[in-house]
């Protein structure tokens, strides 16, 4: 069960923010993410099942979000946002269930050192919705991973840690949670090579070219 502390914060943990899990309905003018509500997260580990997409291979849904365009913007940093990563296995593990939130803020208490949570405290929904805090021009790629893939990413996530700092020569982790992403989904089965970068707004613009996922929400 997740543990939400009532107190959250945007983005990138500047401006303290009390409604983190009670804003209401935000605009969707530039979203190109479907509705989340609990009837669709109830469906999202199911989703495509009934197309007969599977064909007998056991696979997962590997999620990669991106924020490219936060309300609340940081000095020298313009209009980046955040990348995320939440894999939910579809055969009904919870505790095959994983976010990835490099350089984050998702308030979960459960979260690990490395910015991981595992287990049935993992929320697409939540997680995403927490995303919009801090920005509005949130998009979700679906990935169809096999279990050897989604271990291999969740391996490179610890590996790679929670804070990482994109460049050697870059003195703080700004931009750590893209660099984070790009390099724990690189050369892993539908995603193909990745370019390391520490804008979100670039991974998201290769990923759209890639056009390897299997939905956009």
């Amino acid at each position: 069960m997740i543990r939400n502390t009532r107190r959250g914060f945007n983005t990138f943990g500047l401006t303290p923010d009390d409604d983190a899990y009670e804003t209401g309905q935000r605009s969707t003018t530039a979203l190109e993410l479907r509705v989340f509500g609990e009837e669709a997260n109830s469906r999202l580990q199911n989703w495509g099942k009934e197309r007969g997409r599977d064909k007998g291979i056991e696979v997962a849904d590997t999620y990669v979000i991106s924020n490219t365009n936060p309300e609340n913007k940081v000095p020298g940093w313009g209009d980046e946002g955040h990348s995320g990563v939440v894999i939910l296995n579809r055969k009904g593990d919870p505790w095959a269930n994983y976010i990835y939130d490099p350089a984050g803020h998702y308030p979960d208490k459960e979260m690990g050192e490395g910015r991981v949570l595992t287990g049935p405290g993992v929320s697409l929904d939540k997680y995403v919705n927490f995303q919009k805090t801090g920005g509005k021009d949130v998009v979700v790629r679906r990935y169809e991973t096999t279990p050897e893939e989604e271990q291999e990413i969740m391996s490179r996530a610890e590996r790679i840690g929670g804070n990482p700092v994109p460049w050697d020569w870059f003195p703080v982790a700004i931009g750590g949670c893209t660099a984070g992403v790009s390099q724990a989904i690189d050369g892993i089965g539908p995603f193909g090579p990745v370019e390391k970068t520490a804008f979100p707004s670039r991974l998201n613009d290769a990923l759209e070219r890639a056009k390897r996922y299997k939905d956009k929400f």
